[in-house]
């Protein structure tokens, strides 16, 4: 916790030494919640019923007009910090068209975005393929390990948790057409966002959206990245981690009008296994759809 504090105090310093425009904002939750007693990966709290809550630190720093620094920093009920997103951001570099991210921050898979945050998050939790724990881990593994782990949460997920990494991107927008491109340590389910990169190779990821009219955006995502951790023993049949791949894919949607709002997208991933007898592609699709419709001013 006081190294979290350090780095905010830090970076305070600096931004106000800079004559930058410093802007602190925040949100807090709270809730109470019940589960039923199960091994279940999705259970909270065993299944005992607890109170909670949670508080999120936004801090920007302006620069300058087109330098802009971005924090994020996340408190629960067990008062550890987590520093979420910690970015220097360049704009305009050749106007709208060209922009540079790099730190650590939101990758530009999928539409979640600020949904993540409880004033947004009419969920409890994350969408499911964003925080399910699949059977396979990011490092090698028998065919009897593999079924032995289903169902206990132990594997990689789907999607890490809205995807929070380290990496650089450049992204735009040209007309109605958004982009972006970047690269990231770890790939999409085996990344973590308190680690340095655990191979040679890095995560590449590519998202186009485009928005026909007000009020509505499709959008897809494509990344391809080595997921096996690098521990420094042989690979099954003397080959290297470069050879086994994740390669994911997704769509998606939003669309809003006057009170009502709709969210979805399906997602497609494929990752090569090196098993004792053979190499195999296992695959997964997930998908989630979201409605919500507000009455008035804070019920929905």
């Amino acid at each position: 916790m006081k190294k979290g504090l350090s780095i905010l105090a830090v970076t305070s310093v600096l931004l106000t030494y800079t004559n930058a425009q410093v802007r602190l904002s925040g949100q807090a939750a709270a809730y109470g919640v019940k589960s039923d007693r199960s091994s279940a990966p999705r259970v909270v709290n065993k299944g005992k019923p607890t109170f909670g809550w949670r508080f999120d630190l936004f801090l920007d720093g302006r620069v300058t007009d087109n330098v802009v620094a971005l924090a994020n920093v996340r408190v629960f009920e067990d008062e550890e910090i987590y520093i979420d997103y910690l970015a220097i951001r360049i704009t305009d570099i050749a106007g709208p068209a060209l922009n540079f991210q790099i730190g650590k921050f939101d990758m530009p898979f999928g539409n979640l975005d600020e949904r993540r945050f409880p004033v947004k998050n009419f969920l409890f939790g994350l969408p499911l393929i964003y925080e399910y724990r699949m059977s396979m881990p990011n490092q090698v593994i028998t065919r009897a390990d593999l079924l032995n782990n289903r169902g206990r949460g132990i594997g990689m997920r789907l999607i890490d948790l809205g995807i929070y990494d380290i990496g650089a991107m450049v992204f735009g927008d040209v007309g109605r057409l958004h982009y972006a491109a970047a690269v990231s340590n770890g790939t999409i389910s085996a990344t973590s966002n308190r680690q340095m990169n655990n191979n040679n190779d890095f995560n590449k990821i590519v998202r186009l959206a485009y928005t026909p009219m007000m009020g509505l955006t499709i959008g897809g995502a494509g990344a391809i990245g080595a997921y096996l951790v690098d521990s420094g023993t042989l690979l099954p049949r003397n080959k290297a981690i470069g050879d086994y791949l994740q390669k994911i894919g997704e769509v998606d949607i939003e669309f809003s009008r006057d009170r009502f709002l709709l969210n979805g997208e399906a997602v497609y991933s494929e990752w090569k296994v090196p098993l004792e007898d053979e190499d195999a592609n296992l695959s997964v699709i997930g998908y989630y759809g979201e409605a919500k419709y507000t009455w008035f001013p804070r019920f929905y």
